[in-house]
C-alpha cells in the first residue's frame, strides 16, 4: 500500500498504546523527523511514562513541530491522538505555517495492542485504558478530514502496516531545479501598450494584436 504525503507536511500518527506507530516511524521517517510524546516526555521529567508531565511534553511537541515547519521540515507526530481535542493543536500548527496534514490511523484488533503492551516492559496499561483508546479512535475516525487533514490513511491489518510505502509528493510550488533566468513582471493594470515594449526590450518577440 502506498502512502502519498507532500515532502513538507505534518503527519500524526494515530492509534491506541502498542499499535506500532513508533516502530512504522522509525523503519519510514529520519529519527530527527519524528516527534515523539514519550520523549517530550523524558525531556521534561526524566520519566517517558509520567502521565503528570504530558500538558508540559505536549507544549514542547508542539512547539518544536512548529519549529520544524517553519523552516520547510516534513514533521511526523508519534502520539495516540485518538481524540479530536488533541489533534486539533497539530492542524492548527500546520494551518499557521501552510502545510498539510496527513493522518496515518492503525487500526487493528484491540486484542493485539493489549498482547503488545503486556510485552513492553517499561509500560504495561490496563485493558480499560487501551479499550477507551481504541473506542475515542473510532468514534472520530470519520471526522478526520472534516477537521482538516488532506489526506488520511487507515492501516487496518498487520500485513498493511508491514506492507506500507511512503512516497514523499513534490509540492507543485516547487520549482528548485529551475534555475533561471527569470524575468517577474507584476500587474500591468491596464498598461498593455508598456507592458509589449517592455516585453521587446527584454527581448521577447511581441505585439499589441497578441501574435508572437
Amino acid at each position: 500500500m502506498k502512502l502519498t504525503i507532500p515532502e513538507l507536511s505534518l503527519v500524526a500518527l494515530i492509534g491506541p498504546s502498542g499499535c506500532g506507530k513508533s516502530t512504522f516511524a522509525a523503519r519510514h521517517f529520519l529519527p530527527t523527523e519524528v516527534l515523539s510524546s514519550d520523549f517530550c516526555r523524558g525531556l521534561v521529567s526524566d520519566d517517558e511514562n509520567s502521565q503528570d508531565a504530558t500538558d508540559s511534553a505536549f507544549r514542547v511537541l508542539h512547539f518544536i513541530a512548529g519549529e520544524r515547519l517553519s523552516k520547510g521540515k516534513l514533521t511526523v507526530v508519534d502520539a495516540t491522538s485518538v481524540q479530536p481535542e488533541a489533534r486539533k493543536p497539530l492542524i492548527e500548527t500546520a494551518r499557521k505555517y501552510d502545510c498539510l496534514a496527513a493522518a496515518i490511523v492503525f487500526d487493528l484488533p484491540e486484542s493485539l495492542y493489549a498482547e503488545r503492551n503486556v510485552e513492553r516492559a517499561n509500560r504495561n496499561l490496563p485493558r480499560s485504558v487501551i479499550h477507551r483508546q481504541k473506542e475515542q479512535m473510532r468514534r472520530s475516525m470519520r471526522g478526520l478530514q472534516r477537521e482538516g487533514f488532506r489526506y488520511v490513511y487507515v492501516l487496518d491489518s498487520v500485513e498493511k502496516i508491514e506492507e506500507a510505502q511512503i512516497e514523499r509528493q513534490r509540492l507543485w510550488v516547487d520549482r528548485r531545479d529551475e534555475l533561471g533566468p527569470f524575468d517577474v513582471i507584476g500587474d500591468v493594470h491596464g498598461c498593455f501598450p508598456e507592458l509589449i515594449e517592455l516585453l521587446k526590450l527584454l527581448g521577447y518577440s511581441a505585439s499589441l494584436d497578441g501574435g508572437r
